[in-house]
């Protein structure tokens, strides 16, 4: 890797922000909505660019190809954004004059927050280390990409891919994985940009940029924006977004605010199952606020549209559109009651929080305890904040929807799935409220409140850009060309050495067969694979496999011509694939020691571990 690369890399997300901008530009001119001020204007417009190009690459990748498809909906979305860049830029000329307008202090954390956003950015141009991105937030669209448009059940996680894995799908598909990793950067930058507008509707001067900036410093923030692979941060974007136009459809009685707000509800619903949740809520409030049938049919109906394709996907491959979790249902022939428990475990759907539990997370106010680590913390400043909402809220339409949007759905999700971490795209309205306390105690002239504030905020900023700062910084040295790609590769990525070795042991045998692997990050694997671990395969069913002749059928069927494993396989087929080795049916064919991480990345603790290739004796 080089420094050059990466800055091409991020100059090239730059301008897919810009070029989102146009498209959604066009929009907004086409159905005459008048924005009421230029950095609502350029955010929407953003937002709605980006739910267009996603929307393009879904049916390139549906109907013309997973690899051409995804191509020609780039070409067309730069020539659409061209199209439009001319009042886009218009309309950024105009936000900078009155940026330079503002007073000194207002500058100068607007200047951090680019700061950090640039040292953010930055990290993100770093090869792929996020254990889901490289488990199936990647590998499910590489494998797209490789063996076509099709349901993979040994990869079954790929059925959860949502809107927002077309970015990702994008990226690899014009050879750019530092583009699919900024992609999902710029709907962390677009999402503190959003809190800047969402704070200024409450109050003015820098506690705006402060909210953003403490947005940005959050752990479980930066993890999003800069290694995690995951394109879920984009719902932080369109969240408050959507609360923004869902009250000036209440203000305006209009049906373009109405529209609009719907279709970042469908992008919303269409990223994450758990967006259904935030879906609901904010039609919901739309609903209660609006009570207008015309209107809320409107939002529906556009949400439908901007949100259906991953639905329809799993639906016509699997019979279930929340695939796994009504596949008992529809398809109980072919039901794997393991693999769905796992799945249930795995997204914390088995979990039965108590009252009191669910009660923390309108406060973002604990960490998860089945999945430890800082970089899943969302900070104390909700919770601290929190009663100044007392003093500062008013009976406005913006109040009452950011409140009933944040609340209802963090219940939902707190009742449904009891993961602390898929409250993220509340964050942004839970942080913007509480600051609009804070602001208000500091107007106020309570002093104690402001002192204790002010030094709340920035003990939280300080610790913040510290834990990044350690966090990324070997991010940074490979972005920068100071740290080998392998290097870095073999250090930070879980299983990297393995796939290495079966890389090296495998080359030019594709046609020879695939190799079924049990290892949980399979992105750097360039030979033909299968996905073997029960917990996360539903092709492989321990229920359905326990004799040497469904092996052997099972190996045959799906073209496995090697297994590759640890000293031991999964225990749930440990039984008769050890039987197997027995038997002289699978034996060992090539194998090696490599240095590995034991257990999560967070316990700092690496061994070394053995590896072997097995062959199939058909």
């Amino acid at each position: 890797m080089s420094l050059l690369a990466s800055l091409a890399a991020l100059a090239g997300v730059a301008a897919s922000s810009f070029l989102f901008a146009g498209i959604g530009r066009l929009f907004l001119r086409t159905i005459r909505f008048v924005s009421r001020s230029r950095q609502e204007s350029l955010l929407v417009s953003v937002a709605l660019g980006a739910i267009v190009f996603l929307l393009l690459v879904s049916a390139g990748e549906a109907w013309i190809g997973p690899r051409a498809g995804p191509r020609i909906a780039v070409a067309f979305s730069a020539v659409l954004g061209l199209v439009g860049i001319r009042g886009t830029l218009a309309e950024l000329r105009g936000a900078w004059l009155s940026f330079a307008a503002q007073e000194t202090s207002q500058r100068a954390w607007a200047a951090l927050v680019a700061a950090v956003l640039l040292l953010q950015g930055f990290a993100a141009m770093a090869p792929l280390t996020g254990s889901d991105a490289l488990h199936y937030h990647f590998t499910a669209q590489q494998l797209i990409l490789r063996e076509g448009f099709r349901a993979n059940w040994f990869l079954s996680h790929g059925f959860f891919s949502g809107l927002g894995h077309q970015f990702i799908l994008a990226g690899l598909a014009l050879d750019s994985e530092k583009l699919a990793l900024g992609w999902i950067f710029l709907g962390g930058a677009a999402a503190a940009m959003a809190i800047v507008l969402l704070v200024r509707q409450w109050t003015a001067g820098t506690w705006p940029w402060v909210a953003a900036l403490s947005f940005l410093l959050t752990p479980v923030v930066f993890w999003q924006v800069t290694t995690a692979g995951s394109p879920d941060i984009w719902m932080a974007f369109f969240v408050p977004l959507c609360v923004l136009l869902i009250a000036r459809a209440k203000e305006a009685r209009a049906w373009q605010p109405a529209l609009l707000a719907g279709l970042l509800a469908g992008g919303i619903a269409g990223t994450k199952y758990t967006g259904l949740i935030l879906a609901g809520a904010l039609f919901l409030a739309f609903v209660v606020e609006l009570r207008a049938a015309r209107l809320s049919f409107l939002f529906f109906a556009s949400a439908v549209v901007a949100g259906f394709f991953p639905y329809l996907r799993n639906w016509i491959w699997t019979g279930d559109p929340v695939f796994p979790f009504l596949a008992g249902k529809f398809a109980p022939e072919h039901f794997n009651a393991f693999a769905y428990a796992s799945y249930r475990a795995d997204t914390g759907a088995s979990a039965h929080a108590g009252f009191w539990r669910i009660l923390e997370f309108p406060f973002f106010a604990a960490v998860d305890p089945a999945h430890p680590g800082f970089w899943l913390m969302f900070g104390p400043l909700v919770l601290c904040f929190a009663p100044l909402l007392l003093f500062a809220v008013k009976n406005t339409p913006l109040w009452r929807i950011t409140l009933a949007v944040w609340i209802a759905a963090s219940l939902g999700i707190g009742f449904s799935s009891g993961m602390m971490r898929f409250l993220l795209p509340l964050l942004p309205l839970g942080l913007a409220a509480t600051f609009a306390g804070v602001a208000f105690a500091a107007n106020r002239g309570w002093r104690a409140a402001g002192l204790v504030a002010r030094l709340s905020v920035a003990a939280f900023v300080l610790a913040g850009f510290g834990g990044l700062c350690l966090y990324v910084w070997p991010s940074w040295s490979v972005a920068a060309g100071f740290t080998s790609r392998d290097s870095y590769l073999l250090q930070g990525a879980p299983d990297y050495a393995k796939c290495e070795f079966l890389n090296r042991q495998l080359a030019g045998k594709g046609s020879e067969g695939r190799v079924m692997v049990f290892l949980r990050h399979v992105y750097y694997l360039r030979v033909p694979f299968v996905y073997g671990d029960p917990e996360s395969s539903w092709a492989v069913d321990p229920a359905r496999l326990q004799t040497d002749s469904a092996w052997l059928r099972f190996f045959r069927e799906n073209h496995i011509r090697w297994v590759a494993r640890d000293i031991s396989f999964p225990p749930s087929i440990q039984e008769p694939l050890k039987r197997l080795e027995n038997e002289n049916i699978l034996v060992p064919c090539a194998s090696t020691v490599v240095e590995n991480w034991r257990g999560n990345r967070i316990g700092g603790t690496r061994e070394q571990q053995s590896f072997t290739l097995d062959c199939v004796q058909r």
